[in-house]
Formats: structure tokens, sequence, C-alpha cells
């Protein structure tokens, strides 16, 4: 009996011993990704007056061309849907468009429908990371420092295109956005 209490115990012993040891392994602390502070955001309309010392407006623009096709047929009536992200606190927006043939845009020129998003919000002064999303799936994210008593205009411009890269017009697709802070180029996120 002794024999089998042996045998019987070892396989035992080491199925604990394999079990404990991918628990221990399981369990790691994984360091938690630095957390952005909740922000209190107040949507504004666009001709509110300055802000105070103590807080900071951002004026958000950004637009899009949509071509209409036949199988996908497009109306200035057909919304788009532009979504603000800041500091993880969404706000989403659908617009209506506007039937358009002429653009001062060269990569905007034809026939197809313009969506104009535009959105301000007043903050405390602080760092901000502020992310765009367009209905066509297109994040652009940019950190911006935002100064009290001062009013911002942050514009997110498409880039339209083919998959390999090369630019065209708005027919094709959208590729990407580029961010401009008061009319200078920032680097996204």
């Amino acid at each position: 009996m002794n024999y089998l209490s042996k045998v019987g115990l070892r396989p035992i012993m080491l199925s604990l011993a394999f079990f404990s040891a991918g628990l221990i392994g399981c369990y790691r602390q994984v360091p938690l990704e630095k957390a952005l502070a909740p922000v209190e955001v107040k949507v504004l309309t666009r001709d509110a007056p300055a802000p105070g010392q103590d807080e900071a407006d951002l004026i958000i623009t950004s637009h899009v061309k949509r071509a209409s096709f036949l199988l996908s047929p497009r109306t200035a009536d057909t919304p788009y849907t532009f979504v603000i992200s800041v500091n993880g606190q969404e706000f989403k927006d659908a617009v209506k468009g506007v039937e358009e043939v002429e653009s001062d845009i060269k990569s905007e020129r034809g026939k197809g429908v313009h969506y104009l998003f535009e959105k301000r919000l007043r903050f405390k002064p602080g760092t901000y990371k502020i992310t765009l999303k367009s209905e066509d799936g297109m994040v652009a994210s940019v950190k911006a420092e935002l100064i009290g008593g001062k009013v911002y205009a942050l514009n997110f411009e498409p880039l339209y295109g083919r998959k390999v890269g090369l630019t065209g017009g708005f027919g094709e697709r959208l590729l990407d956005f580029r961010a401009n802070l008061d009319g200078k180029e920032i680097i996204k996120e």
C-alpha cells in the first residue's frame, strides 16, 4: 500500500505544482497606463463670449466631402458622423451636408456632398488629448496645452487618395487628417 500511495500521490503532486506555477505565471502586476483625468467640458455656441483667465476655449473644426455612387447614393440629407473625444469623454455629431460642385480646395473639386463639423468647447487650462474619429474609420489624435483666457482653433484637414498613398480627390477615399492648432501644423499622437 505504501508503494501505491507513493505512485498515486506523485502525479497529483506534479499536477498541483504545474497548476500553481501556471496561476503564479498568470498573475503579474501589469503597469497601469497613466490614466487621463476626467475633464469638465462645456459645449458652447460658436459666438459665445471669450473665456475668463480661469478657462480656455477650443473651437474644433473639420470637413469631409463624399461622392455619391450608384450603389451607395448620398444626398445633403444623408448625415455624416464625427466624434470628438477629449481625454476619453466623447461628443458625437451627425451633421447634414451641402451638395457642392465647386470648391476652393483642389482635392474637393467636383460633384459631391460637403460636410462641415464645428464644435466650441470650454475647459480649465491644462494639457488635453483631443481625438477626431470620422464615419470612415479615420482617427487623428493630438495633445494641446491650453492657457486660460484664450480661444484656440483646432482644425482637422482631410487628406484623400488611394491606398498606395498617392494623393487624389475626395472621390477616392479619406486617408487621414492633418491637424493644425491656430494655423500651425501639430504632430499627431
